[in-house]
Parts: C-alpha cells; sequence; structure tokens
C-alpha cells in the first residue's frame, strides 16, 4: 500500500489498482484489496462516523465498464 493525497480528478492514473477514497480524495493505492483493508474496514463496535471511514474502489482500465462486486 502506498498512501497519497490526491484529487479523485486524477483517479485515471490509478487504472487497474484498488484506491482508498476519503471525501474528494484518494488517500491510499494498493495492488489488492486486502493491502488497503485498514482504511476502508472497522469493528462492528467501533463508533467511529461513516465520514471518517474510506471506501474501497478498484479503477477500471480505460475503454473497460466499471467492475461490479
Amino acid at each position: 500500500m502506498k498512501k497519497v493525497s490526491v484529487s479523485t480528478k486524477y483517479i485515471g492514473r490509478f487504472a487497474g489498482k484498488w484506491v482508498a477514497i476519503l471525501k474528494d480524495r484518494i488517500i491510499a493505492v494498493g495492488e489488492t484489496l486486502k493491502e488497503i483493508s485498514p482504511l476502508v474496514t472497522r469493528d462492528i463496535k467501533d463508533k467511529t462516523p461513516d465520514e471518517k471511514i474510506a471506501a474501497a474502489f478498484k479503477v477500471p482500465y480505460k475503454g473497460e465498464g466499471p467492475y461490479v462486486l
């Protein structure tokens, strides 16, 4: 996993990779979902507000449709 702070406007740079997105920033990039999982998961008992937990997304290559999980 590589921590970054890049605007989502530049998400195309990370084609084929998993990204962790918080608000409008890409905060981490990894080859697998497992690599970025510490940033996008939490314990069920954790009361951290949802807006402080990053979302995971696999960036499609140009010409590919979105991935459906």
